[in-house]
């Protein structure tokens, strides 16, 4: 095969050096945070003798086709002591009823509620603070409402991951095996976001940790004045909160199959972009050095797969970029496996290669267009 006409010698060479560059930084974070979390131990936490009581805090808002269902498997934990705070935010569905009919059947579901207010527009951090200050115990638990805990120890497995030095546990969110492509590139991109995030806190680089399924201390988010550093921006109860307030000793992980949660996926493309959309925004929020730390994650995956296929026209270097390509992907596949092996994901390996390509160079670039062209949504309507 020929070079093609624009392949100068010295081109071809800087766009080589670019490949080197971007599968050494892809093989440096393989070896300070993929590899510890892929092959790192899956076994459940020990159990303790004495299980600090703890509070399960839940924002509700038109939930009334799962919360039942749902917050029956919260409310039904293997735990000693435990209450479950759900604060009604404002659903003008029957969800209030529906509510009221549980906590006859569970003296500990305890239920807030906040009108709507038709001038004042508040988001999910008010609903969050409010169950926060109502709780009567220091170790905090939180999901959504229209997530389900993947097992009755999914508290105790979250709560037993503390030591004296933790105050954030981050535990990982799936999406419910359906039918259809739709489903599995989700399910992949949730897969591959978790990894990362688990991974990098491993590593000390803690940058995110998601709503459905995440602990803290009470006295710590008083401390860190709670969601006020952020309070402007309507999304990021999660992750700009664990953004702003980890370090590299605070933060622990619980990524057992036993102690994750599960979401309803969408349903459509236009319903997931949305939904991307909310989650992504935030980012641009995050502090410096996780911006600077996903910066280089993300623009060296661009920039390999675009050397690595202008390189396979090279005649001088197509050989060892096939070489490169070949190291890169099953490296990957590796990583994947181990970790769906790890939080029970099943029957996603077929689609582990191709669904990169398409999140990198179709999903990602409409989500960021998307954000630059229409406004954000509130966090649940």
């Amino acid at each position: 095969m020929h070079d093609l006409q624009f392949y100068t010698p010295m081109l071809a060479e800087i766009v080589f050096v670019l490949l080197c560059l971007c599968f050494a930084i892809y093989l440096f974070f393989c070896a300070i945070a993929y590899f510890r979390f892929a092959f790192g131990g899956r076994k459940a936490n020990t159990p303790k003798n004495n299980l600090p009581p703890a509070s399960v805090v839940i924002c509700a808002r038109n939930e009334a086709a799962h919360i039942k269902h749902n917050l029956t498997l919260v409310l039904e934990q293997d735990y000693p002591v435990f209450e479950v705070i759900v604060v009604d935010d404002g659903s003008w569905d029957s969800t209030p009823a529906v509510l009221m009919e549980l906590q006859k059947n569970y003296p500990r579901l305890k239920l807030l509620e906040i009108k709507e207010d038709s001038v004042y527009a508040h988001g999910k951090k008010l609903a969050l603070t409010i169950g926060i200050k109502s709780a009567q115990y220091e170790h905090l638990v939180f999901i959504d409402a229209d997530c389900y805990p993947a097992s009755k120890d999914w508290l105790k497995q979250m709560v037993q991951t503390f030591d004296d030095k933790t105050d954030i546990v981050l535990g990982y969110g799936a999406y419910a095996n359906k039918k259809g492509l739709l489903n599995k590139l989700i399910r992949m991109d949730t897969l591959r976001i978790g990894t990362q995030y688990l991974s990098l806190a491993l590593a000390g680089m803690t940058y995110m940790g998601i709503g459905r399924n995440l602990a803290y201390r009470k006295s710590f988010f008083m401390k860190q004045k709670g969601f006020w550093p952020h309070s402007q921006i309507p999304s990021g109860d999660d992750d700009l909160f664990v953004n702003k307030s980890a370090t590299r000793h605070n933060v622990r992980i619980a990524a057992t199959e036993s102690c994750i949660t599960f979401s309803e996926p969408k349903e459509t493309m236009k319903e997931w972009i949305r939904q991307k959309r909310r989650h992504i925004t935030t980012s641009t929020y995050y502090k410096s050095s996780s911006k600077f730390t996903l910066g280089i994650i993300t623009f060296s995956q661009y920039f390999f797969w675009i050397a690595a296929i202008t390189l396979l026209f090279s005649h001088r270097f197509q050989f060892i970029a096939l070489g490169i390509i070949a190291g890169y992907i099953i490296i990957q596949l590796i990583i994947l496996k181990k970790a769906m092996n790890r939080l029970g994901e099943r029957k996603l390996f077929v689609y582990s290669l191709w669904s990169e390509w398409i999140l990198l160079f179709f999903l990602y670039p409409v989500i960021a267009l998307s954000n630059l062209l229409f406004k954000q949504a509130a966090w649940k309507t």
